[in-house]
C-alpha cells in the first residue's frame, strides 16, 4: 500500500501527459491551440487520438502498479481492469478541469521542492519497512 507514491505518481503522470494544469507546451490562453494550430482534419484528430491513447496507457499502468491490477470480486478480471482504468482516466480529467494552469517556474518549484523530496523520503521509509518486516518474520 503506497498512497504517497500513488499521489506523487499521479502528479508526475499528469505532467508527463502534458495535460492541464501542466500543459506548458500548448498554452491555450496565449496562443490559439498551441503546436496544433497548423493542423486540421485527420492530422489534428491523430494528435488528439495519440494524446488520449497515452492517457489510457498511463491509466492502465497506474491500475497495474497501485490499484491491484485486474483483481476484484464477482466480476471477471478484465472487467475490473477496464473499470479501474476508466476511474483513473476520470480522475485525470477531473484534475484537468479543476486546477488552473501552472507557470513554468511554479511547476519546477513544485517538482524540485516537494515531489522529489517526498519521493525520496517515501523510498527510504519503504526500505526501512521492508527491512523491519524481514526481521520480524
Amino acid at each position: 500500500l503506497q498512497p504517497i507514491a500513488f499521489i506523487v505518481y499521479l502528479i508526475a503522470a499528469t505532467a508527463e501527459l502534458n495535460r492541464a494544469p501542466f500543459d506548458l507546451a500548448e498554452g491555450e490562453q496565449e496562443i490559439v491551440a498551441g503546436p496544433f494550430t497548423e493542423y486540421s482534419g485527420m492530422r489534428y484528430a491523430l494528435f488528439y487520438l495519440a494524446e488520449y491513447t497515452n492517457m489510457f496507457a498511463t491509466s492502465a499502468l497506474t491500475v497495474t502498479l497501485f490499484l491491484g491490477g485486474a483483481s476484484g470480486p464477482i466480476l471477471p478480471s478484465w472487467i475490473w481492469f477496464i473499470l479501474k482504468t476508466y476511474v483513473v482516466v476520470l480522475l485525470l480529467m477531473l484534475i484537468r478541469w479543476t486546477f488552473p494552469r501552472f507557470r513554468l517556474d511554479h511547476m519546477m518549484s513544485l517538482n524540485w521542492k516537494y515531489l522529489i523530496p517526498i519521493s525520496l523520503i517515501n523510498i527510504l521509509f519503504t526500505g526501512i519497512g521492508i527491512k523491519i518486516f524481514q526481521l520480524v518474520s
